[in-house]
């Protein structure tokens, strides 16, 4: 009885979109090629209409050993790097039955691998998966904070030639190619090509992955049902379309407000005397929530969609970095490569530090803050030993990328040393090494700790005295 209400079931939920003259009693019956175990998994796992969906997105196809094509998207997306979905991509590269079998086993597969993505993206700490229809909320400031000589403004330009492009259906690949030959395009790939990204953006990936967002091929359909979080994630932006135009608006509508909570966020952490005017871009794109590259700060709305809990403090932090940028001090001094490997290192850990100390970019418990500045020492003084004591170029280069890489240790090590620097003395000392990079960020700290009754130096009596003699 059991095997006859599912045939009932798929018969009838086929038909919705006119495959009986396919999927009939006799020819399921009669078929000893169909897997009843893969027909049963989709009875029990999905809707009617879930079930419908996807048997018309794969009936669509010419026939099913096109599913094999799929494969590929997650090469064009980087997706392919999930451990968890590599055996579901070992059997997709394996043809199937043709006709209904094909039709059923593709479904099937198709449908778990779905399942397995969306539960991927759901349980991130980092990816807000959903919209929640939460309104702008402004955060309380100190006006007294704010610095009338630092004037920002927001630049919606790259996020809305993601939106057109995504909303016209089959745009072009030459077409993308020229929507995305801007400035602020140019600054993302540059931004995304570093060597901790492992796989890298270049222009050709970003255009490919828009083209399939926005195309309406049986096969590119397909492949954005199975992924919804593909593709850059600009499936996400693609099935969320009417959010992000509103969130566009929305954030429009309240920016002068939202100007000066972050300018009164970051003053207190920059010399007084800091003048700049800076935008900030926002985009649609995976691989880093809020990033800056040579005077573009950016934003990827994604990752926060309507959670402003989230999203205003990485504006605040992605804006302090402009500030940094405008108080810097150029005094680089030629090195040998290996003393310079280091310097470079302490150099990002300050800026990424202190910034990480001024707006968390994430939210952790005690515990995890705790074990994220014990790993940064840890790999700091890894690097150390790799570069001023016996230089391996390998080495040294994997630890600085773990330390960095998703806001890693080297984040939470700095935001550490700059409460230490406030908490001890003032906001004023912390602010005073910002212009001068690193070098001065931890010889600020080493003199605090040095002349405090409850903190101790977090860092070797070799990696102390070889900064402070630099």
């Amino acid at each position: 009885m059991r095997k006859v209400a599912l045939i009932l079931t798929l018969l009838t939920a086929i038909s919705a979109f006119g495959q009986t003259d396919t999927f009939d009693w006799e020819s399921i019956k009669n078929n000893k090629n169909i897997s009843q175990a893969e027909a049963s998994w989709l009875y029990s796992n999905l809707t009617k209409a879930e079930f419908n969906e996807v048997i018309d997105l794969v009936s669509a196809l010419s026939q099913p050993a096109a599913s094999q094509l799929l494969v590929g998207y997650f090469y064009v997306d980087g997706s392919f790097r999930r451990k968890s979905i590599k055996p579901y991509l070992e059997t997709l590269s394996v043809r199937p039955p043709d006709g209904d079998a094909g039709i059923i086993k593709v479904a099937y597969l198709v449908s778990k691998l779905r399942k397995e993505l969306i539960d991927i993206q759901k349980s991130s700490k980092y990816y807000v998966a959903q919209f929640s229809g939460a309104p702008i909320e402004q955060p309380e400031f100190n006006e007294s904070h704010i610095n009338k000589n630092i004037e920002l403004s927001f630049d919606y330009q790259p996020a809305q030639v993601v939106l057109e492009i995504i909303s016209n259906p089959d745009t072009s690949y030459q077409e993308i190619f020229e929507k995305i030959n801007l400035h602020q395009f140019d600054k993302l790939i540059k931004h995304h090509n570093q060597s901790f990204y492992p796989t890298p953006l270049t222009k050709e990936r970003l255009a490919s992955c828009l083209q399939i967002a926005s195309s309406t091929k049986p096969v590119d359909n397909l492949y954005k049902h199975i992924n919804p979080y593909g593709l850059l994630n600009l499936t996400d932006v693609k099935n969320n379309l009417v959010q992000y135009k509103k969130q566009i608006y929305d954030l429009s509508e309240n920016e002068q407000s939202i100007f000066e909570y972050i300018n009164a966020s970051i003053s207190p952490y920059l010399p007084a005397e800091t003048k700049f005017n800076r935008k900030v871009s926002f985009f649609f794109i995976n691989g880093a929530d809020g990033w800056s590259t040579d005077g573009v700060t950016a934003i990827d709305l994604n990752y926060y969609k309507d959670d402003y809990k989230k999203l205003f403090p990485l504006l605040v932090h992605e804006t302090y970095h402009s500030g940094q940028s405008a108080v810097a001090i150029n005094n680089r001094i030629e090195r040998e490569e290996s003393a310079q490997s280091f310097i470079d290192a302490i150099d990002y850990l300050s800026m990424e530090g202190t910034a990480s100390y001024v707006a968390p970019p994430a939210v952790k418990t005690k515990l995890e803050k705790t074990n994220a500045v014990e790993e940064g020492i840890e790999l700091l003084e890894g690097l150390y030993t790799n570069t001023i004591v016996d230089y391996d170029a390998k080495k040294s280069q994997e630890m600085f990328n773990k330390g960095i890489a998703g806001a890693g240790p080297f984040y939470w090590l700095g935001a550490e040393m700059s409460k230490v620097i406030v908490d001890e003395v003032s906001s004023d000392k912390l602010a005073e090494t910002i212009p001068h990079g690193g070098i001065a960020f931890f010889k600020a700290y080493f003199s605090v700790v040095k002349q405090s009754e409850k903190t101790t130096n977090l860092f070797s009596e070799d990696l102390t005295k070889y900064i402070l003699e630099e």
